[in-house]
């Protein structure tokens, strides 16, 4: 593993690196050594001396030439690279040298391409700092070979001096931002080197994760647990606290740190590690001698021994060869001759590189070319490092198989790719909108269509309201959007639209991403809903096929309808565009597009609602929130609406607590709640972890208070893995106890039916043992196609609950038939000798018997995700938030937790500062092809596409009354609990509704 810490101090860091005695590997010169081209120019070599050292993290050159001499200067970055404790132990307890050796190869290898691709000084232009790539770095490694509990634990110092020579040679300040930021690529780039150099040593691998990290194979769990004695002290320290989350243990290893222990005698260190090895039966004398039968680099080979490697290096081209015949086609691999003359590591690079682009391109439409990289490395195949992967996605670039990004996009990220296909999505979209201009037939005229909203409404709609409804129903295009701001009463509005629409013949039509959500649209519009996978399923045969029976009849049946699109934000391009495509081909008058671009985007690729805002889609605001209910959460949704996480949580203020555990404090304040209190105050998460540890402890909580009581019902659920569908293709995603779920037509590229696998283990070779309770069998994963879905394959993990009546639960697959849907919440209303009676949200009882598959798709729901939560409206809400959790402190997830509250929220967090920072620098946005073209400004409000006034004809004199005030109302209607003289808070006037416009999406 990799990790990355400032140097505080130059005289300490000379003093900790820079001790001859500290070393197991006998003479300093061979644990310590000047490295890097800037070390280089300045003479520097060999064995690193303790002044030298700390002059240069001083900032004084070998000349005395200081540089960068400025208050508060720092003095440089240590680079931690970690064996895996496999490899400690065989180097340090079996005694095995040679893994010494090619840990510190792989460092210097990554170090290598650090400081070609990563080392960068600032220049003054124009008056601002620009990055200046140099090339070149001054660094000392260090071998280091304990854990700070005295463990074995082989690792290398990488210490970096803050400077560099810029191309003019003057030495300057580094600019390490990009280290920072690239951590996770060289982590993957050493453990890839790595991992080649052991398997040249003659060591079998065993992948441990998504990431590349491994073992080696062979070494008993138990030898391995006894020489990781710093974990054990860590989690017994937290079990004592009672701490399980993630930041809690992070903040106990912080705390816990203790400065190394020094230890004279070397010899007497090793001998007991021998000892304790010995103690468990192990030596590891025979996984040396086997990895050294089978090195092509071990000194006693033989000519026979150096004509079977050969052997074995032309049965596994041949394999490869073959395995590349029978398997299904890829296009982003080498077919015919240029796979034939590839050697193993090459076509393993081709297909790792392959791969990489559609796991990335599954979640997102353009990505940086390092996280590319990092991808394809993490696969952990045989042979791939970073420099085959390079050229492979160069080559990829040529052919334009994958495009490369404009400059403004590399000034953020590094060089930005995406794919032919990506492209040709979104550019069908835009199509697909423009095609639709003036081919719908407006429901009513604008100035009929106002007043009969007004009276169609349950209480009198907002400008901003009645203007996205009026648009709806008169705009003679075909495609129009509404973006409306969280709270803005979106539900209410579609509720006149779809009154007045349905009064005119016009059927209407409801689609949402989830159940969860079609089940809202129908309670809070009023609007027939269905899943938007349900309806591309049922419809998109007719995309091409046209002119049957079978499509005239379903023309027939959406003639003059209109389709709304719930929660747009989080619809895919893929999706995007069969939902136009199909309502092209159906012949439907309307596609109406609701959602705020600023809350949750889809999951896969693409950030469709947005780009059409910016293309010029039709569309009118709803910019007025009614949901909040006090001046300071107001202030709060304001600034989150427009990207300012920072400046909210300062509003915020006393209500945002700081705490190194922030899941069990969310969990303890709940509990600390009046019973009435807890009943309208929600808990919303940003991780899965987080959420875990809230509803285990508020479940024990309530346990011990007697709120939930009753017999104990276990049962076992299954908790989905967030995997690609091309992950799945690669063994290194399988681990022994997960379970495959395959959809109904099985997945027929490797022969299995439908139904839930326990994978039993991971087999040599590739392959994975599968077993149903009746029989076992084995598939190679790589046998399923690239680029098939049907098969609809899903990892989970079982995970253990125990219910008792008055639990809360949700759901985590559907049951339409007896109305049960994803993320729907329930209560378990009692626990019955082999059953449990559970009572919906709309208070219905169904008793679930043992053996009912929905048992195994629920979990606790004391506490929400920011996906669940969005669309809900509560009156108090306490929201946690982590900075260690960096790809979920996002602008949007914050947006989604903190619009969802009438009256009170607390915000408990790690690190409020942290935090802050975090959120303002991440928007959470999704990437386009478009916009990584420079064709396109989605983010930046700008555009480069033309966009033509849209007219929705005279409104001067509607004949509308005033709209007198009237209760607030939320974003899904009137609220109960509020009396007829309350004040408005919805902003709300006597004024005209707003002229509906094409808009840019300006000023979001």
């Amino acid at each position: 593993m990799l990790s990355v810490a400032a140097v505080r101090s130059a005289s300490g860091a000379a003093n900790y690196f820079a001790k001859d005695d500290y070393y197991t590997v006998e003479g300093s010169s061979e644990a310590s050594l000047w490295a890097g081209d800037g070390a280089a120019d300045l003479k520097l070599s060999g064995e690193v001396t303790k002044d030298s050292f700390e002059a240069i993290l001083n900032g004084f050159l070998p000349s005395g030439e200081g540089v960068a001499q400025v208050e508060n200067r720092r003095p440089g970055l240590d680079l931690t690279f970690s064996m895996p404790k496999s490899a400690s132990v065989l180097a340090y307890v079996a005694g095995d040298k040679r893994i010494l050796a090619a840990n510190m190869t792989a460092v210097a290898k990554t170090m290598a391409w650090v400081e070609k691709n990563l080392a960068e000084g600032r220049r003054d232009i124009e008056g601002r700092k620009v990055p200046v790539q140099t090339g070149n770095l001054v660094y000392a490694l260090f071998q280091h070979d304990t854990s700070r509990a005295l463990d074995p634990q082989g690792h290398v110092h990488a210490v970096i001096a803050n400077l560099t020579r810029m191309p003019g040679g003057k030495w300057q300040a580094l600019h390490a931002d990009k280290i920072w930021s690239r951590n996770s690529v060289i982590g993957a780039i050493y453990h890839a080197h790595l991992r080649g150099e052991l398997e040249r040593l003659g060591y079998s691998l065993d992948l441990k994760g998504k990431h590349g990290t491994f073992e080696i194979a062979g070494i008993p769990k138990r030898v391995l647990a006894e020489f990781s004695q710093r974990r054990a002290e860590i989690l017994e320290r937290a079990t004592k606290l009672g701490i399980k989350s993630p930041e809690g243990l992070r903040e106990i290893t912080k705390r816990s740190r203790d400065a190394k222990l020094g230890v004279e005698d070397r010899a007497a260190l090793k001998k007991d590690w021998v000892d304790r090895a010995a103690a468990l039966g192990f030596d590891g004398k025979a996984l040396v001698e086997a990895a050294q039968a089978r090195s092509a680099f071990d000194p006693t080979d033989t000519i026979f021994e150096k004509g079977y490697r050969a052997i074995v290096d032309a049965i596994d081209a041949a394999r490869q060869r073959l395995g590349g015949v029978l398997r299904p086609h890829d296009p982003l691999v080498d077919t015919g001759l240029g796979r034939a003359v590839a050697s193993p590591a090459a076509a393993r690079t081709q297909l790792a590189v392959a791969s990489a682009v559609r796991i990335l391109g599954e979640r997102e439409a353009a990505w940086p070319v390092h996280m590319l990289a990092k991808t394809a490395l993490d696969l952990g195949l045989k042979g791939v490092t970073i420099d085959g992967v390079e050229r492979r996605i160069e080559m990829l670039v040529d052919r334009q198989q994958l495009i490369l990004g404009i400059a403004s996009a590399a000034d953020r990220t590094g060089r930005m790719v995406t794919t032919r296909e990506a492209l040709q999505t979104e550019e069908k979209i835009l199509g697909a909108v423009e095609k639709g201009r003036g081919l719908a037939s407006p429901v009513l005229s604008a100035d009929v269509a106002a007043g009969r909203l007004q009276e169609a409404a349950e209480r009198p709609l907002n400008p901003g309201q009645l203007a996205a409804a009026t648009m709806i129903l008169s705009s003679p295009d075909r495609s129009v959007l509404v973006q409306g701001v969280a709270g803005a009463g979106k539900s209410t509005m579609l509720q006149a639209v779809a009154r007045v629409a349905e009064a005119e013949g016009r059927p209407i039509t409801g689609l949402a991403f989830q159940n969860k959500m079609v089940a809202d649209l129908g309670e809070g519009a009023g609007i027939k809903a269905q899943t938007i996978a349900s309806f591309v399923l049922a419809n998109e045969r007719f995309i091409a096929e046209q002119g049957t029976e079978r499509h005239a009849a379903a023309r027939e049946a959406f003639a003059g309808s209109m389709l709304v699109v719930d929660e747009t934000s989080m619809v895919s391009s893929s999706d995007m565009l069969k939902i136009h495509e199909i309502a092209d081909a159906l012949g439907a008058d309307k596609l109406v597009l609701v959602g705020d671009r600023q809350q949750l985007s889809s999951i896969d690729a693409g950030k469709a609602f947005a780009m059409i805002q910016a293309g010029g889609g039709t569309m009118a605001r709803m910019d007025t929130n009614i949901r909040q209910r006090t001046d300071e959460l107001r202030t709060v949704a304001a600034l989150a609406n427009i990207g300012k996480a920072g400046s909210a949580l300062a509003v915020l203020g006393d209500d945002v607590i700081e705490t190194a555990d922030p899941p069990s404090a969310a969990a303890d304040l709940w509990l600390a709640l009046p019973a009435i209190e807890r009943e309208v105050t929600a808990i919303f998460a940003s991780g899965r972890e987080a959420r875990t540890i809230i509803n285990d402890r508020i479940q024990e909580g309530l346990i011990a208070e007697g709120s939930i009581k009753g017999d104990a019902y276990p049962v076992t659920v299954y908790e989905r893995i967030n995997t690609t569908r091309e992950e799945l293709r690669h063994v290194s995603t399988y681990r022994a106890g997960q379970t495959l779920e395959v959809g109904a037509g099985g997945a027929r590229d490797v022969g299995i039916a439908a139904g839930r696998y326990d994978v039993v283990k991971i087999l040599r070779g590739g392959k994975v043992e599968l077993a149903d309770g009746r029989k076992r069998l084995r598939f190679d994963p790589l046998k399923l196609s690239p680029t098939e879905r049907r098969d609809r394959l899903q990892l989970t993990e079982k995970k253990a609950l125990v219910l008792r009546e008055g639990d809360r639960i949700r759901w985590t697959a559907n049951d339409k038939e007896r109305g049960l849907f994803n993320s729907a919440l329930a209560r378990i209303a009692a626990v019955e000798t082999g059953a449990i009676v559970v009572e919906t949200a709309d208070r219905q009882q169904l008793r679930l018997a043992t053996g009912d598959p929905m048992l195994s798709r629920l979990d606790l729901a004391y506490s929400l995700n920011m996906h669940m939560a969005q669309g809900i409206t509560t009156d108090k809400a306490i929201t946690v938030m982590s900075s260690h959790e960096r790809f979920l402190s996002n602008q949007r997830l914050f947006n989604v937790g903190v619009t969802r509250v009438r009256d009170a929220l607390t915000m408990i967090v790690d690190d409020k500062e942290k935090l802050s920072r975090q959120l303002d620098m991440n928007p959470g946005n999704k990437t386009s092809a478009l916009e990584t073209l420079g064709r396109i400004d989605i983010d930046g409000g700008r555009s480069t596409v033309p966009v033509a006034p849209f007219d929705p004809g005279p409104i001067d004199d509607l004949g509308l009354p005033d709209l007198p005030p009237s209760p607030a109302t939320t974003a899904d209607g009137p609220t109960k609990s509020e009396t007829p003289d309350a004040p408005d808070k919805s902003g709300r006037g006597d004024t005209l509704p707003s002229l509906p416009e094409r808009s840019l999406g300006l000023d979001l």
